[in-house]
């Protein structure tokens, strides 16, 4: 695997204002990632220099990463961790995904149920590379895939009500085969148990509409008794978190069933895993160490807010994906010595170029408290034929690329935030494929684990969320959610 270190000084021009910056690269060649920091280091009191002093406690985490992937055990937690192995070693569980999702692939529609981590990782592949408009396509044009929605990741009844109603709507036009698929490592999660129920009941009465329904859970639970009934139970894959489960058969389930090249987002992810265990505490070599290694040095300056920022509206899930990781695995109360420290960033969500128009406002002039990081593509394949045409009206506009002006905008916005010396950093995808994308999300969370080192907090546990679960358990009277 290649990956280097690219330095140059440079002069840019921000509202009239120069300024020097010191561009600092790390570059993944195979799947084709760069991370720079040329806008974070230099920019908001940190330098190179912190760096450099951060690089025992960079190599620290990076051996207790590399301690995590061998053994499969996180210091102050009992359960095993094996989301960094990929499923290597326990084949049983994609298997059994794979099989469903060839079973499935005939269906109408894949009605996937589930909440957080169970949702946002199968979101994030279907919106990343199949389009948020997957489902507004023919079934030609889903290359003879089902359509993909998703339910359960709240409890809306009014959008409930609307996905019943969308099914009875097509009942009268003829038949129709729905696939729910619930996903709940416990079983009695209330939003996709909730939801099961309703809509195996509602559209099981709808004149026309076969459901069947399949739930990845854990054996015993009462979602795997209710599937068990009229259905099949998939194996849950054992040491996976719900937030780190993108990359396991919780996440790629849906995926196999659209058609997504399922091996390609895995080999994606061991290329990057490669990497990082080759390159270790080497922050020149390391870019998910690095990340990580300069967001803690912000956030000891004040900088807690973590704004991420891509420019495309394909990849604002990964986005809304980020924001969990990060959240529920970094904001913790005490850390693993048991002193209160109540750490953590704080994630949000931003588009390029849309917030530009609504956020930037506050990123510019507001509080100093945030750090912006960004996410583009470099070549978007044939889109990049899409040109601005050559008229009047157009003006400086007139022959440029789409995807041209979409980065032109991105690093306009970076390089005025660094012209009031407010950070940025940026993640550079030289294409949007499935091994790009595997490798990309396993980068962001390693760097999230990495994070927690630094911080010395167990990152696979969420004790802040079992607290409003035990309130909502006393109110209605039911088992674990």
């Amino acid at each position: 695997m290649d990956y280097q270190l690219r330095s140059r000084r440079t002069r840019l021009e921000a509202g009239g204002l120069s300024f020097a910056a010191m561009t600092s690269t790390v570059r993944i060649e195979d799947p084709s990632i760069a991370y720079s920091t040329e806008r974070s280091l230099g920019v908001g009191g940190v330098s190179a220099a912190d760096l450099e002093a951060a690089a025992p406690a960079a190599r620290a985490a990076a051996d207790a990463f590399a301690a995590l992937v061998e053994s499969g055990r996180a210091v102050g937690l009992d359960e095993p961790v094996l989301w960094p192995r990929l499923g290597e070693g326990d084949p049983g569980p994609l298997e059994a995904v794979r099989s469903w999702a060839e079973r499935v692939r005939r269906a109408d529609t894949v009605v996937s149920v589930g909440i957080g981590g169970s949702y946002l990782g199968n979101r994030v592949l279907r919106d990343a590379l199949l389009g948020p408009g997957w489902n507004e396509r023919d079934r030609e044009g889903r290359g003879d895939r089902p359509e993909l929605r998703f339910a359960g990741y709240h409890l809306d009844p009014a959008e409930l009500a609307a996905l019943v109603d969308l099914f009875a709507s097509r009942s009268a036009r003829g038949p129709q085969r729905v696939e729910l698929l619930a996903i709940s490592k416990s079983g009695t999660t209330v939003e996709t148990l909730a939801t099961t129920l309703v809509l195996r009941e509602a559209l099981g009465q709808l004149p026309g509409v076969e459901v069947r329904l399949a739930a990845l859970t854990a054996p015993g639970t009462p979602l795997a008794e209710l599937a068990a009934e009229r259905g099949e139970v998939l194996p849950f894959p054992e040491g996976i978190g719900g937030r780190w489960s993108v990359l396991s058969p919780v996440g790629l389930a849906t995926a196999a069933a659209s058609g997504v090249d399922v091996d390609a987002l895995l080999d994606g992810a061991r290329a990057v895993r490669s990497v990082l265990l080759s390159a270790g505490g080497e922050l020149d070599r390391n870019p998910a160490l690095r990340y990580a290694v300069v967001h803690r040095l912000h956030a000891q300056r004040g900088r807690s807010g973590a704004v991420f920022m891509p420019y495309a509206e394909r990849l604002r899930c990964v986005s809304e994906w980020y924001v969990q990781l990060l959240a529920e695995s970094l904001g913790k109360a005490r850390d693993r010595q048991g002193r209160r420290v109540h750490t953590g960033r704080t994630p949000i969500v931003a588009v390029g170029t849309t917030d530009m128009h609504a956020q930037t406002q506050q990123h510019q002039e507001g509080a100093r408290d945030k750090t912006v990081t960004t996410l583009d593509v470099l070549d978007w394949g044939a889109a990049e034929a899409l040109r601005v045409p050559e008229l009047p009206a157009a003006g400086r506009l007139a022959g440029r690329r789409v995807s041209e002006l979409n980065r032109y905008a991105r690093e306009a916005n970076e390089v005025a935030l660094a012209g009031d010396d407010r950070p940025s950093d940026s993640f550079l995808l030289g294409r949007l494929d499935e091994r790009t994308l595997g490798g990309l999300l396993y980068l962001l969370m390693a760097s999230v684990a990495y994070e927690g080192e630094l911080l010395d907090v167990c990152a696979y546990d969420q004790p802040g969320v079992e607290a409003y679960k035990r309130v909502l358990r006393e109110r209605l009277g039911t088992q674990p959610a």
